[in-house]
């Protein structure tokens, strides 16, 4: 199937209202991405020029002062589709994980700035850093330095021995390593 790639106005495009994504803290990161590289992934909407994805791109575009996009429209989608297709797209990154090693040589000899950019934990690394907050879900539990330095250590010795994070949290709570 071919697809076509067309230039929208960004006023000519609408956010679906009932959007279930809340994107704008990725909007920054997402900005930085497309001055840095270009706009490479189109947003995808339907005849109507409502967004099934790309909400975020939208939002960075119109920071960066843009004024037109490039856009696919998916004129072959019924609504209920459409409405999958949006969920979907947000939801199938939460299935993937990082080979940690790969993703550590791959960013090896990459601007630095990227790296932090991109690659940290949920939120920058500074506000870590100077807040040691720990993200348990919805909460942000405050840990002490001490607390912060040994949690770090031992997940700098997990990675190096078992080249993933994942089984990290069972490791710790006394389970499979």
């Amino acid at each position: 199937m071919e697809m076509n790639i067309v230039y929208k106005k960004v006023d000519e495009l609408t956010a679906y209202e009932d959007n279930a994504r809340r994107n704008d803290a990725g909007v920054a990161k997402v900005a930085e991405s497309i001055k840095e590289f270009g706009f490479k992934n189109p947003i995808s909407i339907n005849k109507n020029g409502v967004i099934i994805s790309g909400h975020t791109r939208l939002k960075a575009a119109i920071e960066l002062g843009m004024e037109e996009v490039p856009c696919i429209i998916q004129e072959d989608l019924s609504e209920e589709d459409e409405r999958l297709m949006r969920i979907i797209d947000n939801k199938s990154h939460e299935y993937s994980t990082w080979d940690v090693g790969k993703l550590h040589r791959e960013l090896d000899g990459i601007n630095l700035d990227v790296k932090t950019t991109f690659f940290t934990p949920n939120r920058d690394r500074k506000f870590f850093k100077d807040n040691k907050f720990l993200i348990f879900g919805n909460n942000e539990l405050p840990i002490t330095d001490d607390e912060y330095n040994r949690l770090k250590a031992l997940y700098d010795e997990y990675i190096a021995k078992n080249k993933t994070y994942l089984g990290f949290v069972m490791f710790l709570t006394g389970g499979e390593e």
